[in-house]
């Protein structure tokens, strides 16, 4: 049973209650009402959590793209592959600055409530269930949440709800564990985000963030570029954009024989040394992931998350660092599995007592 007992109104911060009867979350006085829609709290206005067809910009449209994203086919059973666990155990692992997955449960033991602030469809949740006795809040932007509450609602320490990552409808200090895997740079202000969910954290809790990271020179400026076009496309119409960058992935990996630099080029951000076609292409020029590890389908929603959603941004690990310092952490880590170094960043540390 998820536990609504947790929620204040993020605007006014007066506590909330749960009222079966008409199914909506209000403060005591009644002024403050928000609806409880097929069990999942609504914090946001009903634009975004009402399918439209009409023109969005903004965290509308950026809203809109992730809800169609996270309830496609294939991202209703992430995880259920190996190769699909051991990326996003890997991924988990290296946002809460753990090593090992001994680490990791070492982590849940100790921690009684945990935040996952831009849940998508909740994957770490139901992966993840370290310690049954740990309540776990999911919060989204997104249609996300549907999805998110499917995967869950037979767990009881999980509760979905749908909101903002800037006004999140938890009092200060309440969470010992704190994550946000992919998100902040899907925001209007990055830093504003890890602001505020670094709010949300316990004194001598953990905070953790994966970031896509600042690419080379090429790379940045074929981004934006591209990327003034294709935010202004339908969700289906940059699915099919993103197909074809798939399809140029695939064909570069067909390449076999490296390509090898014997000098670095400092302005592009290459180093001198042999590599595998595609990544050299992707990691210095332009967005066109792949892995033959995962399915096409996988891959094609990979390249749409940068191409269509309005808000996408590359940051600095001293950038990122920075925010975290700023927000009163210490004892920071930035973990980069390998083969992640052009992706983006791990980075957590641990709130200040």
């Amino acid at each position: 049973m998820a536990n609504f007992d947790r929620f204040i109104d993020p605007k006014t911060k007066q506590k909330l209650s749960y009222y079966p009867e008409s199914k909506t979350l209000s403060s005591e006085d009644g002024k403050v009402t928000y609806p409880v829609i097929d069990s999942i709290p609504r914090f946001v206005p009903p634009e975004f959590y009402h399918d439209g067809s009409s023109p969005s910009t903004g965290e509308v449209q950026t809203g809109r793209s992730f809800g169609n994203k996270w309830r496609e086919s294939r991202n209703q059973v992430l995880g259920s592959e190996k190769f699909d666990r051991f990326s996003l155990q890997e991924q988990f692992l290296a946002m809460l600055g753990c090593t090992s997955m001994e680490r990791l449960e070492h982590l849940f033991k100790d921690a009684k409530m945990t935040l996952n602030a831009g849940c998508g469809v909740a994957w770490s949740e139901y992966l993840f269930d370290l310690n049954s006795q740990t309540e776990r809040h999911c919060i989204d932007l997104s249609l996300s949440v549907e999805i998110a509450h499917k995967k869950t609602e037979n767990m009881p320490n999980v509760t979905v709800s749908q909101g903002s990552i800037f006004e999140l409808p938890y009092p200060d200090e309440m969470f010992d564990i704190v994550y946000s895997c992919g998100v902040v740079h899907h925001t209007p202000d990055p830093k504003k985000a890890v602001l505020e969910i670094g709010k949300k954290v316990s004194r001598g809790g953990i905070l953790g963030v994966y970031i896509y990271n600042r690419k080379p020179f090429v790379r940045e400026l074929c981004d934006q570029e591209i990327r003034k076009i294709t935010t202004k496309m339908s969700y289906e119409e940059c699915i099919k954009f993103s197909q074809k960058m798939t399809m140029l992935g695939k064909a570069l990996k067909s390449v076999s024989q490296p390509l090898v630099m014997d000098e670095d080029i400092e302005l592009l951000g290459v180093k001198a040394g042999r590599y595998d076609l595609q990544r050299f292409i992707y990691e210095h020029f332009i967005k066109c992931w792949y892995n033959p590890n995962q399915d096409d389908e996988y891959a094609h929603l990979v390249n749409q998350d940068w191409y269509h959603p309005s808000y996408a941004s590359h940051h600095t690990k001293g950038e990122v660092i920075g925010w975290f310092e700023e927000a009163r952490f210490i004892d920071l880590k930035c973990i980069q599995p390998p083969g992640w170094e052009h992706s983006g960043l791990f980075i957590s540390g641990r709130k200040c007592r």
